[in-house]
C-alpha cells in the first residue's frame, strides 16, 4: 500500500474559472475528508472488535 502524506497541486486557470475550481476543490475536499474519517473509524471499530478480550485489564480501555 502506498501512503501519501502531504500532496501539493497547483493549477494555473484564467478568469472566473478560479473562482469555480476553488468552489468545486472545498466541496470534494470535505466530502473525502468526511469519507476518509467515518473509514478510520469504521476500521478502528473493526480492530477494537477483533481484540475484544485480548486487552482486559490494560489502562485507557475506553470500551471496555
Amino acid at each position: 500500500m502506498i501512503e501519501i502524506h502531504n500532496l501539493e497541486v497547483r493549477f494555473d486557470v484564467d478568469g472566473s474559472d478560479e473562482e469555480v475550481f476553488a468552489r468545486l476543490f472545498r466541496k470534494f475536499i470535505s466530502q473525502w475528508s468526511r469519507v476518509e474519517s467515518e473509514r478510520r473509524r469504521a476500521e478502528t471499530a473493526a480492530a477494537r472488535d477483533r481484540t475484544l478480550g485480548d486487552r482486559e485489564g490494560e489502562e485507557g480501555d475506553e470500551w471496555r
